[in-house]
């Protein structure tokens, strides 16, 4: 029915009291920004635990067989990497060296020890794709120098300045420069050094020859036109079984799986995402069986005029359907606020347009019309009779 002086009939049902409208529209709209909130942590802690994995300049990678996450690092030998090498599709290489237990940051303003991410690799390789790293490489290559994230939470570690000097873990550090990359749920703060530097600060990461040094992450730069399954599947079995063969995407994939799927931290998100859809759902229930409740005279008018139990049930199932509308549009703009809010006081990748703003939609729809038909049940069962009783 079009609007004009033809109004729909469960549109006047759900505007005719602007309190009760005011107030319908707010629990729908808290459920979705419940929602919204509840799936955008979850998927920011994905993407920041694999942001540094995100820029890793190759197309392949070798790990320890023991890593699981990169938040807790394993190693493998050098070596390994220098025989991986060898193969005529690979193009370069290069170690990265990742700390993220015993690096810490001491603030020079109040001598406070933060504990930070340290990632080490040798300037020239460019193992990072971040365009401050690689344009001010000569900068952190300089002995006793490094690279601090502007993204960093500054209330933990300060402002990061070049030029200021301080320590990490121990030994004395100037920052050169500054670049961008973003925190994690793990670590609030990430610092980048040359291998050189790496050496100095975490003399564990050292072995008896060049060879055994423990890397972290081994990057391969592949030729253009390689086979990446074929060369993995000959570099597993040219290598000995103490590291592992992995495509970037298939390292991308084992680290968010592991936060989704094994760490707890995901499953109680997406537990948040279904109770917000539960507590959604009472709401609308209750809103739409009281309206029922106050309206029972003039639906058992409709009644008696000929309308059949179908007609009502879409009159009761439109209103829920305006509601959902409404409480879609202003749980959305709601969340807009509060997921730069949090961006901005986090550092987090909350990122709406990553959220399935689509499928929040569609789980509105159903949970307001779900709520609706269930509320019409004591409607569409009796007869005009009964209703004016």
């Amino acid at each position: 029915m079009a609007f004009g002086n033809k109004v729909p009939l469960a549109w006047r049902n759900l505007t005719e009291s602007k309190p009760r409208l005011f107030a319908s529209v707010a629990g729908a709209a808290f459920a979705v920004t419940l929602m919204f909130m509840e799936n955008g942590f979850r998927n920011a802690l994905l993407d920041s635990m694999v942001n540094v994995i995100e820029r890793l300049d190759g197309e392949m990678v070798l790990v320890s067989p023991t890593l699981y996450t990169l938040a807790a690092p394993y190693s493998f030998p050098l070596q390994r990497l220098v025989q991986a090498g060898d193969f005529p599709e690979i193009e370069s290489t290069s170690p990265v060296y990742v700390v993220t237990r015993t690096g810490f940051w001491r603030r020079p303003d109040t001598g406070e020890q933060v504990r930070a991410c340290v990632i080490g690799y040798p300037p020239e390789d460019d193992a990072l794709d971040i365009p401050e790293l690689k344009e001010n490489r000569d900068l952190w290559s300089r002995p006793d120098t490094a690279m601090a994230d502007l993204e960093s939470r500054e209330d933990q570690f300060g402002a990061f300045e070049p030029g200021m000097t301080s320590e990490i873990s121990g030994r004395r550090i100037e920052i050169a420069g500054t670049f961008s990359l973003g925190i994690n749920v793990q670590t609030n703060g990430n610092i980048v050094m040359s291998d050189r530097n790496m050496m100095k600060v975490f003399p564990e990461l050292d072995g008896p020859s060049l060879m055994d040094r423990k890397v972290t992450v081994g990057v391969l730069q592949v030729r253009p036109g390689a086979d990446l399954d074929r060369l993995r599947a000959g570099l597993r079995a040219a290598l000995p079984p103490d590291v592992r063969v992995l495509t970037k995407d298939q390292f991308i994939t084992q680290e968010r799986e592991f936060w989704d799927k094994v760490a707890p931290v995901g499953t109680v998100f997406l537990i948040g995402v279904v109770m917000g859809f539960i507590v959604g759902a009472m709401i609308c229930h209750q809103v739409l069986h009281a309206d029922i409740s106050d309206r029972l005279s003039e639906f058992a008018t409709l009644k008696a005029m000929g309308y059949s139990n179908a007609k009502l049930l879409r009159v009761v199932l439109m209103q829920a359907f305006y509601l959902a509308l409404l409480g879609y549009g202003a749980g959305l703009l709601v969340s807009v606020f509060l997921f730069d809010w949090v961006h901005r006081a986090t550092s987090l990748p909350m990122d709406l347009s990553r959220n399935n703003p689509l499928a929040i939609l569609a789980l509105t729809m159903v949970m307001c019309l779900g709520s609706g038909a269930l509320a019409a049940r004591s409607l569409v069962s009796v007869d005009p009779a009964q209703l004016f009783a």
